[in-house]
């Protein structure tokens, strides 16, 4: 959607595909990653976890853990990275460029998980961007961002230590959900997302002061037979909508200060 801005606000940006269950998985891993090292990404690593689950026993609802593990393959850069579990694959990047090219690598990752393991069908398909809204030293954070989700801060007065806005919208078959959160500190991620070991572009880890975290998270869901073509098009459709919201909820102002190139006042 038009010429990409010179110095864009996105820090972290992810692309997720749920399919079918592999129990199997390890068995094709070896195949798995050869593949993907080939095609750039020969950083290869797991992760073990816990993840929480509820379950309802005698009419009450328990808290239940249960392990998990990812297989990591990241490039040299480490500024992205494939996210291979037994139900899902994502990709992330600390370094996005532009849609197509962000897109297009996803998408041949997980055609090479299809050659593989023969995928049957999907579930849901997700995008999601966090952009950092940080003004100039000259400037204000409200002239960043449309009035209605700079919160109550705007209005009430006094020093804004934190503020937090959030939306949910069914736009046709997607399914967008839009936070903001202002606050005074430096740089942080949501607490559902990590970058694992990956590594943020310098303008944003030096980054400290009042800003604001844009966080755009669409998808689509519903079970149908596994389509690269499809999920193109839904991609597409959930990019749409998120460049949409995302050309609401910012300013003309904003867009022009970061069209500027490093250095430029």
């Amino acid at each position: 959607m038009g010429m990409p801005l010179k110095n864009p606000p996105v820090y972290f940006t992810v692309a997720q595909v749920r399919f079918n269950t592999l129990l199997k998985l390890a068995d094709y891993l070896p195949s798995i990653q050869e593949g993907l090292r080939k095609a750039g990404f020969p950083a290869f690593s797991t992760h073990k976890g816990i993840a929480v689950q509820l379950v309802v026993q005698d009419g009450l609802t328990i808290p239940q853990p249960i392990s998990y593990e990812q297989f990591l393959f990241g490039n040299v850069e480490q500024t992205h990275s494939f996210v291979l579990s037994t139900d899902t694959l994502t990709f992330q990047s600390t370094n996005y460029g532009t849609y197509e090219t962000f897109s297009s690598t996803f998408l041949e990752g997980l055609k090479l998980v299809h050659d593989v393991v023969t995928l049957d069908f999907t579930e849901r398909v997700g995008l999601r961007y966090l952009d950092h809204l940080s003004p100039k030293a000259s400037d204000s954070l409200d002239r960043y961002l449309a009035s209605q989700v700079r919160g109550l801060s705007a209005c009430i007065g006094g020093e804004s230590v934190h503020s937090y806005a959030e939306a949910f919208n069914l736009m046709n078959e997607v399914r967008l959900r839009t936070r903001v959160v202002i606050q005074d500190d430096y740089l942080a991620f949501p607490p559902d997302l990590l970058p694992q070991g990956m590594v943020l572009q310098q303008r944003f880890v030096q980054a400290k002061g009042l800003h604001a975290i844009l966080d755009m998270d669409g998808s689509i869901e519903g079970r149908q037979l596994f389509s690269l073509s499809t999920l193109n098009q839904q991609l597409q459709s959930i990019h749409h909508v998120i460049s949409t919201a995302f050309h609401t909820t910012v300013t003309d102002h904003a867009r022009a200060a970061w069209d500027e190139r490093e250095g430029e006042s």
